[in-house]
């Protein structure tokens, strides 16, 4: 692992960086940068971030319950990574990375269908895979759309990605410096979807306060051309959140708790704030950001659940029984579930005809406080 080493911290931080193209409008990687994201299609990756190593995991429980159930990897499971440092088009721009995974994705789903007799699919998305999960339905013919479970998703951004861009993130590792990172992530145009936006957070509701200045939801721009230098063709990347119109059942955890200001002594960001912890949610995403979809969604759907689990962290969901028992109900059992802690029916395991496909949308990064 490149972090492992202070010293290529930096070579890792440049080659990981995007590149704006004015010509194109659009991301791409830096000079002589090729990357892949390996085992698409597959939940291997998603047992370990690393598989060979295997020091590591935190959804190895999730698709060992599921293979309990009767799931197969490549067959009824499947697995669909992404690039997390691309996003995908906003409205009136392009997205080469996110147009070619959109592409994949829907030909896993066709298959994953197909080779099952035409079954339905159950789209499952943690963390920021379910806003990308929700574009990805939102860009396809309504009879084609599936089930869809998000779990942790943070529909209207998170105060912590203001502090990302500020300070840089380690990736929950101690022994690197986050600001060595922190030019990678203003390269990013990924790093635009985690900022708070006013679908859920109010116009005066102060997000950062200076000495001199409160930034809110509205005041995003002049927030990064306060942090500066960043590049953004468009913000925020989605306004809207219209429902997919598809059965869902939201699975957020709650009861943690989460930053809802960064309190800064002066004007120099370079400085760590003080973070305000007064907020609920699941200790990254705020909990009116885990509800923002909410009651909006439960008009035009068939089908709509937002199942809450208390005392458990964003990085604890998928290592939590209590929580897989209430995602896999939401999988195997959806019109079962009324609240938060119910349980599979007693007996066998097995996988209902009806839906009995998943393809589980999972990014390469999870942003942590």
């Amino acid at each position: 692992m490149a972090l492992e080493a202070a010293a290529d911290v930096r070579c890792f931080a440049e080659q990981m960086a995007a590149v704006y193209d004015a010509a194109s409008d659009d991301y791409r990687n830096a000079p002589g940068v090729e990357t892949r994201v390996p085992f698409f299609g597959s939940t291997r990756g998603f047992r370990y971030p690393d598989p060979d190593r295997r020091n590591f995991s935190y959804m190895d429980k999730f698709v060992s319950r599921l293979e309990r159930r009767g799931y197969r990897d490549d067959e009824t499971l499947f697995g669909s990574p992404y690039d997390f440092r691309y996003a995908v088009e906003p409205p009136g721009h392009p997205s080469s990375v996110g147009d070619a995974f959109f592409g994949r994705l829907k030909r896993l789903v066709e298959r994953a269908s197909r080779i099952n007799g035409g079954m339905p699919v159950t789209i499952v998305a943690y963390s920021y895979g379910g806003t990308l999960g929700h574009q990805f339905l939102l860009r396809r013919p309504l009879p084609w759309r599936r089930r869809f479970v998000p779990v942790a998703a943070p529909w209207a951004g998170v105060v912590l990605g203001m502090l990302t861009l500020v300070a840089g993130n380690n990736l929950g590792l101690p022994f690197v410096d986050p600001l060595a990172l922190r030019g990678e992530y203003r390269s990013l145009q990924s790093s635009l979807w985690p900022l708070p936006n006013t679908n859920a957070f109010g116009a005066g509701q102060p997000l950062v306060t200076t000495r001199s200045r409160t930034y809110t939801a509205n005041d995003v721009a002049d927030f990064l051309d306060a942090i500066g230098p960043y590049q953004s063709r468009v913000l925020p990347l989605f306004r809207e959140l219209p429902s997919p119109r598809v059965p869902v059942a939201c699975v957020v955890g709650v009861g943690v708790d989460t930053p809802e200001m960064l309190a800064y002594r002066g004007d120099d960001f370079d400085l760590m704030p003080r973070m305000v912890m007064v907020g609920d949610g699941d200790g990254l995403v705020n909990l009116a950001s885990l509800l923002a979809v909410d009651p909006a969604w439960r008009r035009p759907a068939a089908y709509f659940r937002m199942l809450k689990v208390r005392n458990v962290s964003h990085t604890g969901l998928f290592g939590d029984d209590a929580v897989l028992a209430v995602i896999i109900s939401a999988i195997l059992h959806p019109q079962l579930i009324s609240q938060c802690g119910a349980r599979s029916p007693a007996g066998p395991p097995h996988v209902p005809t009806w839906h009995r496909s998943a393809v589980v949308v999972r990014l390469l990064l999870m942003l942590t406080p």
